[in-house]
């Protein structure tokens, strides 16, 4: 690993901390860089902002999988749910999860990055979602956007609820959706 990617992985983990520590209010350039062993001057020259500095950071929380594409829809969101609730699972994501939310309803900038991941996130459900519609296993009339929803907001809630989904949950979850958008054929235990 280069030194340059030593120093960002230091800056991101330090941020990270901080978030969970401090919560966005509390953490600054000055904390990080001090945290993180660098100048100020190599967090700005990186990430312009404090707002992408922590939108970054938190971008390291989960691993970037490509989306599962098994021809199936029940299989492709049992991976998609169950790397999900592992993501939420994590103590990590725990401690930075309300803290960037929070701070994402006082800061425009991280809001506005927050929407745009949001968006992409929720592209790949719907996603397969539509592969499904084509291959005719939902129903006609489904809203998809409401779907996406009905999918991935429950384990958002459990996690914030702090009582995150288990896997024999997931399963049971994962039957009420595919019931609702009338793709039950494989309800599988």
């Amino acid at each position: 690993m280069s030194p340059s990617a030593r120093s960002e992985d230091a800056i991101l983990r330090a941020a990270l901390d901080l978030l969970a520590e401090e919560g966005f209010a509390g953490l600054t350039v000055d904390a990080v860089a001090a945290r993180a062993g660098v100048g100020k001057a190599t967090i700005y020259r990186h990430w312009g902002s404090r707002a992408r500095l922590v939108h970054d950071a938190a971008q390291c929380l989960h691993e970037h999988e490509e989306p599962p594409d098994t021809g199936d829809l029940r299989a492709d969101l049992e991976i998609m749910l169950g790397r999900l609730a592992e993501f939420l699972a994590s103590p990590d994501t725990g401690r930075v999860l309300a803290s960037l939310l929070d701070a994402a309803e006082r800061d425009a900038e991280l809001a506005s990055l927050r929407e745009e991941h949001t968006r992409q996130k929720r592209a790949v459900v719907r996603h397969a979602f539509e592969r499904a519609a084509a291959r005719g296993e939902l129903a006609d009339d489904i809203d998809l956007d409401a779907v996406v929803d009905l999918t991935v907001g429950p384990l958002f809630y459990r996690r914030l609820m702090r009582s995150p989904i288990q896997p024999n949950d997931l399963r049971s979850h994962l039957d009420l959706v595919l019931r609702a958008v009338g793709a039950e054929r494989r309800v599988d235990a």
